[in-house]
This record gives C-alpha cells, sequence and structure tokens, in this order.
C-alpha cells in the first residue's frame, strides 16, 4: 500500500519540477570591452539626458515584430533594468571612455562656460523576425548659453543588425552592436567637431 503512495508523490514531485522549465531570463548590456584609439579621444564636459523610448519598446520585456503590422511581448526574457536606464548607463561609459566628462543632465548645476546636452530618443527598439535588431529615432545635440539650451545639431538614425545566431542572447547582442555604432556616429558627426 505504501508503494502507490510513494509512487504518487515521486510522480508528482517530477511533473512539478518539469512544468518549471519556463524560466524568466535577464539581459543586459555589457560596457567591459569599451575601447577607442588614442586618436579618436576628445576633451571636454557633455550634459547626457536620459534615453527616451517612445512607444512599445519603452518596457522591460522584449518586443519583437513578428508580421506586418504584429508586435510580440516576450513572456520569459527582460531587460535586467528598464531599457532607458542601461541605454542611459551604456551612453555615458562610452563617452567617459572617449575622454569626456559626462554629467547626467538632471544632476547638473548651474554653470558658467558653455557646455553641450545630448538627448537620444528612440521609436524603435526591437527585434524583427527578418532584420535582426532595429534601432532607430533621432539624436539632438544642444548648446548651453547663458542659462539657455540652443539646438545646434539633429540627425534621424534607423539601423539594423542581423542576428549572427538564432535566439535572445544572439538579439541582444545585436542590439548592443546598433548602441554602438550610433553612439559612433554621434561622436564623429557632431561631438568631435563641436568638443575640441
Amino acid at each position: 500500500m505504501k508503494l502507490p503512495i510513494y509512487l504518487g508523490l515521486i510522480s508528482l514531485l517530477l511533473i512539478g519540477c518539469s512544468s518549471n522549465q519556463n524560466t524568466h531570463k535577464y539581459y543586459k548590456f555589457s560596457d567591459q570591452n569599451l575601447q577607442v584609439s588614442a586618436t579618436q579621444k576628445i576633451a571636454g564636459h557633455l550634459y547626457l539626458e536620459d534615453v527616451s523610448i517612445i512607444g512599445v519598446s519603452n518596457q522591460q520585456a522584449f518586443v519583437q515584430y513578428t508580421k506586418p503590422n504584429t508586435v510580440n511581448i516576450a513572456r520569459f526574457h527582460f531587460w535586467a533594468e528598464h531599457p532607458e536606464n542601461m541605454l542611459t548607463q551604456l551612453t555615458q561609459s562610452y563617452f567617459h571612455t572617449l575622454g569626456l566628462t559626462v554629467v547626467p543632465r538632471a544632476l547638473a548645476g548651474d554653470v558658467e562656460k558653455p557646455l553641450f546636452s545630448l538627448k537620444l530618443v528612440l521609436n524603435e527598439f526591437a527585434g524583427h523576425y527578418n532584420k535582426g535588431a532595429l534601432l532607430s529615432g533621432n539624436w539632438y545635440l544642444y548648446k548651453q548659453e547663458q542659462g539657455e539650451l540652443k539646438l545646434i545639431q539633429t540627425q534621424r538614425f534607423s539601423l539594423n543588425s542581423q542576428l549572427n545566431k538564432d535566439g535572445f542572447e544572439a538579439l541582444v547582442s545585436a542590439h548592443q552592436e546598433n548602441w554602438i555604432k550610433l553612439l559612433d556616429t554621434v561622436h564623429q558627426e557632431a561631438l568631435s567637431t563641436h568638443l575640441k
């Protein structure tokens, strides 16, 4: 009589363990491999606005476009923190590696000398079934003079990177590749010109 009870308990335990296969996974960009050559370095101060994400990608769950006009929100795959915070942190690390003193705009006080302020606004930060990782939006470079911000340069961007293999880890790598490409563009087309 005890044998059927023990077998029943073992069966329930195995069923409980096997149903827990859909565990949540969390991902984050790494800034440990950010390197720039000495010729790319620039000096100066830069105010950095927090990155803004507009639309469906403004959430911690991964977003994928599966078909035209269809969005899939991942149930088990998440950014380890809100993507706006993660992207802001990687941007700070990137520009710091270039030699800039980066000050979060929210923490900036009044200063006498002119400073530049960068704002990055995203309207796409998602995976795509065919195009890989998608990143699009606008960046804005302002100059602060006498307490006022003046827009001096803006640019629309649209990037996509194919995944090197299937899976969410490959999607994360492709997203980070897009972000670094964007920061390289901002550096080469705006900051290296204005911050001398």
